[in-house]
């Protein structure tokens, strides 16, 4: 296992971590959500001085990427005293800037609204879109701008369909699922896994969604309100999710759209697995998933790692895609098995 080096806000100072809970350090990334190290370390003789340079906003350096130690609980134990940290990964970082330079409107390529958010500074950020065989199309975009670059990058994530793979400070945007290797390591029950999990719920399924836009300066909606009902409501009936209200929309057209998107119309289904043995699937990797009892043989995309680096043999817990798509045939498979 490579070094975890803890270094100073200034970067003038620098220790490696030793006599750690190795027990405790994780690495969790799940695609487009979070990214973060966590460890338990009690000071003693050997990491006195790395114990002290642990604190908030310093850095954890781990596997060639850069963490800011976000969160701390420090505490003590008879003589002994610990603390519990949680580092996020620096790309995170990013929603300290913020855009002022106006907003655009307009039929936009993923390409321009990214140049529009680092215009006003890129804070050594930088970034590429990677879309060899040109998934991405434009998307109809209404004031956009004028936020955080966290939140505007998400809504570029949620508008554009894509996934942002940081490698600390460089952002690569990728369509949905095309990035990471197709790989033969599968996943099987009874062979390398015995704990399959799928998670079914229909806490946020809703059908119905009411949307409205810009006033004018006799506080009239430049379009009446809309009202978006899915076909799904005649299934689950009439379930209504809270209101968009956003004024950067003045055409009523582009609202409507807005909805069909914002809508949360089907079950939210995820899919975890608990490896027996330590394995070199990756991020975003396709593998074949094979679960005879539900006839699933399909091939599925890691959006998920909970990994424990300090221990070699511990096997990790994976997140398999969790998108409409993938997951239909699951939970048609799960159907006709009589599990919902």
């Amino acid at each position: 296992m490579a070094d975890i080096l803890i270094r100073n806000i200034k970067e003038d100072k620098e220790e490696i971590l030793v006599d750690y809970d190795k027990d405790s350090f994780v690495e969790n990334w799940q695609e487009n959500e979070t990214w973060e190290v966590s460890f338990t370390v009690c000071k003693s003789d050997l990491n006195s001085m790395t114990f002290d340079l642990i604190d908030y906003e310093n850095f954890v350096l781990w596997n060639s990427q850069r963490f800011v130690i976000k969160q701390m609980a420090s505490y003590a134990s008879g003589e002994q005293v610990y603390k519990d940290v949680t580092a996020t990964h620096i790309y995170y970082t990013i929603q300290d800037c913020r855009q002022y330079d106006g907003s655009l409107t307009g039929n936009l390529t993923i390409n321009q609204v990214l140049s529009h958010i680092f215009k006003s500074g890129n804070n050594s950020f930088t970034w590429e879109v990677i879309d060899p065989i040109g998934v991405f199309s434009k998307v109809e975009q209404e004031n956009f701008g004028n936020g955080n670059y966290l939140d505007l990058i998400n809504e570029v994530i949620d508008d554009y369909k894509c996934v942002v793979i940081p490698d600390n400070k460089h952002l690569r945007f990728y369509p949905k699922g095309a990035y990471g290797k197709v790989t033969e390591q599968q996943i099987r029950y009874k062979y390398n896994t015995d704990d399959v999990k799928f998670d079914i719920d229909t806490f946020a399924l809703k059908t119905q969604i009411r949307g409205s836009g810009k006033k004018d300066d006799n506080d009239k909606y430049l379009f009446s309100p809309i009202t978006y009902t899915s076909s799904e409501s005649e299934k689950w009936g009439i379930r209504i999710q809270d209101p968009v209200e956003d004024e950067r929309y003045t055409i009523a057209s582009n609202m409507t759209a807005r909805l069909k998107q914002e809508l949360h119309d089907y079950p939210d289904i995820s899919g975890t697995v608990t490896m027996k043995w330590a394995t070199s699937v990756n991020k975003g990797d396709k593998v074949p998933f094979i679960y005879e009892p539900l006839n699933i043989n399909t091939t599925i995309q890691v959006v998920g790692m909970t990994t424990y680096p300090a221990l070699p043999n511990k096997p990790p817990e994976i997140t398999l895609s969790n998108t409409k798509k993938t997951m239909t045939s699951i939970l048609a498979s799960l159907a006709k098995k009589g599990v919902i």
